[in-house]
């Protein structure tokens, strides 16, 4: 098993790729729900969510690699979290947690990313990456501290020195500095917003919306970079553009009274009074207190005055703390509802589950029946083709048979008369009455020539003669 030490040495030796797909493994074993996911240097930025304490908590994720200006790092995703997400500060460094913690970021520094690693069995995962690293990789890891701390002071150094030539009006010089620090890192959205100020302080109005958007385009979340953006379109005369830009950042952060001041501003420019005045509306709604929305409303109220001959629709004055009440009635509500849905999700799952049990029973049991019935009719056909091979040699013999009867000669009527005649023949012999006569007959004795031929022992076996009787008749029939 890697040690501590070697296991941040492989994290901070892979590709940004095989960076991003362990941190996004561990995130979702952690039971987070990534929703996006975007590489940025050597950090990868996150958006998900986890139940906690039984309620849905949105989070943004910062997994970095970087050595330098953590306190920078963590400040951009302040920046980013806006008022409803948790942040999370996952880091290869940070090993004795220096930086100040703070109530909505929590953070995970280099030996506790080791300890979940292993708590959630994917050191072998790191290991595979390790094995594959070379030699002279596994030995410069002092050389690209080194190398890695040298540019992030280069690149803070030069941020800095731009902004004070941007501030000072030099907007040249201080691209120049800008354009340093993109050669390092291009996908600096910091500097992108920047330069872009610059090129609209010189007059630039093309490159500075080539650089905003870029910036855009790293950070589709980036606040400052849509108002700036704004700020430049409202510089070319495209009033309609730059309203539809802050259009974009209020669907971005909907809860911003703010970019409502914003777009009604705009919409009054256009000369959308109605439209303003709802805008404006919804911001005092949102903020009861913002003075730039309530000087807006004073100044929309005259405008609307003098163009309809009518007052506007007045605002209600809301409280804040009913407003908050109302909030949080309604997060209570969508929590609970949220719980039960969950609920009723796992319920469902669990009847699926059992559905499915069911129905791997019933075709078991569908499939032993179909077997037991394909044997049964196999026996059965088996028993039917013996039975036919029997019919047919019963046929055969009753065909002989018949035939054979066929070619019998039929007893002839007298031949019925020759018992009647043959125990009359026998009676004439002593000792003989009708019945033993009878008796004689069906003992196969036909005439007195057959008793003749028998033996007394043979007499004697005629049923209803005695000894005596058969001495007497044997004697009898031997007289002559």
């Amino acid at each position: 098993m890697l040690s501590e030490e070697e296991t941040i040495q492989t994290l901070k030796s892979i590709s940004q790729g095989d960076f991003q797909k362990i941190s996004l493994t561990l995130l979702e074993k952690m039971g987070f729900e990534i929703s996006s996911s975007e590489t940025r240097d050597e950090s990868v930025l996150v958006e998900g969510e986890i139940e906690r304490g039984g309620k849905i908590r949105e989070y943004l994720i910062k997994c970095t690699r970087a050595e330098e200006n953590l306190k920078e790092e963590i400040k951009e995703l302040h920046e980013l979290l806006g008022g409803k997400k948790y942040g999370l500060f996952l880091t290869t460094s940070l090993r004795n947690r220096s930086v100040e913690k703070t109530e909505r970021i929590e953070f995970v520094g280099g030996t506790p990313f080791y300890k979940l690693l292993k708590k959630f069995d994917m050191l072998t995962q790191v290991e595979s990456y390790w094995e594959e690293l070379s030699e002279e990789e596994k030995s410069e890891k002092s050389t690209k501290e080194k190398t890695t701390s040298d540019r992030s002071e280069d690149i803070k150094e030069w941020g800095k020195k731009g902004k004070e030539k941007y501030k000072e009006s030099e907007y040249k010089e201080a691209i120049r500095y800008f354009d340093k620090v993109l050669e390092i890192n291009p996908q600096d959205h910091v500097a992108l917003n920047n330069k872009a100020l610059c090129h609209l302080g010189e007059g630039d109005h093309e490159k500075a919306l080539e650089s905003i958007n870029k910036a855009i385009s790293i950070l589709p979340n980036f606040e400052d970079a849509y108002l700036n953006k704004a700020f430049i379109l409202e510089k070319k005369g495209e009033l309609e553009e730059a309203k539809d830009t802050i259009k974009k950042l209020i669907d971005l952060k909907p809860s911003r009274a703010e970019y409502r001041y914003i777009y009604a501003a705009y919409q009054r420019k256009i000369g959308e009074l109605q439209e303003a005045w709802k805008s404006t509306q919804k911001a005092l709604e949102l903020d009861p207190e913002n003075e730039d929305a309530k000087d807006l409303r004073s100044t929309l109220r005259n405008e609307l005055k003098k163009e309809t001959g009518e007052e506007p629709e007045e605002l209600e004055e809301i409280e804040i703390e009913e407003v908050e009440s109302d909030l949080k009635e309604k997060i209570q509500s969508l929590e609970k509802e949220n719980n039960e849905l969950k609920e009723e999700l796992e319920e469902k799952e669990s009847e699926i589950a059992e559905l499915e049990e069911e129905k791997r029973k019933v075709e078991n049991k569908f499939e032993m029946e179909k077997n037991r019935l394909r044997n049964t009719i196999k026996l059965k056909q088996e028993r039917i083709e013996s039975l036919q091979e029997k019919r047919n040699e019963l046929k055969e013999a009753l065909e002989e048979a018949e035939g054979e009867k066929g070619e019998e000669e039929e007893i002839p009527e007298e031949d019925v008369e020759t018992k009647e005649e043959v125990i009359e023949e026998l009676q004439t012999l002593k000792y003989v009455g009708p019945e033993l006569a009878d008796r004689i007959y069906e003992s196969g004795y036909k005439s007195i020539e057959d008793l003749k031929k028998a033996s007394r022992e043979e007499l004697g076996e005629i049923k209803g003669m005695g000894s005596a009787i058969t001495e007497k008749v044997f004697e009898h029939l031997h007289e002559d």
